[in-house]
């Protein structure tokens, strides 16, 4: 299952990834206002979520070299868990 997986979020990556990583150079490109730019994370992430889903979204933003604690933080919000 997760080769099946790991296979589609390379696919995936493959067609979106440049849409991504400048979604990702606008938010870093902003001055912060949370830690980690969680805030504009939480944004990117509510965005893909109902297209792919929170999990694959999060691999998809950090294999677009996103800032992963940020990312892993928006994660935390989104689910409740911080």
């Amino acid at each position: 299952m997760q080769s099946i997986t790991n296979k589609y979020l390379k696919s995936l990556f493959t067609a979106i990834g440049g849409e991504l990583k400048q979604l990702i150079n606008n938010a870093e490109s902003m001055p912060y206002t949370t830690k980690n730019n969680y805030g504009k994370y939480m944004d990117l992430l509510t965005m893909l979520k109902p297209q792919v889903g929170l999990d694959n979204a999060v691999q998809l933003f950090i294999m677009a070299k996103g800032n992963k604690e940020g990312i892993l933080d928006a994660k935390k919000v989104l689910e409740g868990d911080l």
